[in-house]
């Protein structure tokens, strides 16, 4: 969800965080959920993306070569991420792919991100 965006109506990418809250531990949640809107414009990507009424949908692959091992109460990933951005003239894959590392922590009965790293 965090990279699965709506250009045509999210302000920013941070949007998306809003959308997952639900996954997010609150001090994830409180960096990420920011009015991130600058005195520039959006980006010209972002822009052209708005235009065109696209979708950016994120297809997301998890690994762990290299990863701490797991714990009762602690998750390490590695995530790459590849978008497609989906519009009336098509589909076009957003260039370059994302790699990012995630935390994920138990809380409670649940299992929540608590920190995304690029």
């Amino acid at each position: 969800m965090v990279f699965t965006w709506y250009p045509a109506t999210d302000r920013t990418q941070n949007d998306a965080y809003r959308r997952a809250r639900d996954w997010l531990t609150d001090s994830l949640a409180q960096r990420m959920i920011v009015d991130a809107r600058t005195q520039r414009a959006p980006s010209v990507q972002w822009a052209h993306w708005a235009k065109q009424q696209a979708k950016v949908i994120a297809d997301v692959n998890i690994e762990c070569s290299g990863c701490p091992e797991d714990t009762d109460t602690v998750i390490r990933r590695v995530a790459t991420i590849k978008q497609s951005a989906v519009s009336g003239s098509g589909t076009h894959t957003v260039q370059p792919d994302t790699t990012v590392w995630v935390t994920i922590v138990r809380d409670g009965d649940r299992w929540l991100i608590d920190e995304i790293r690029y």
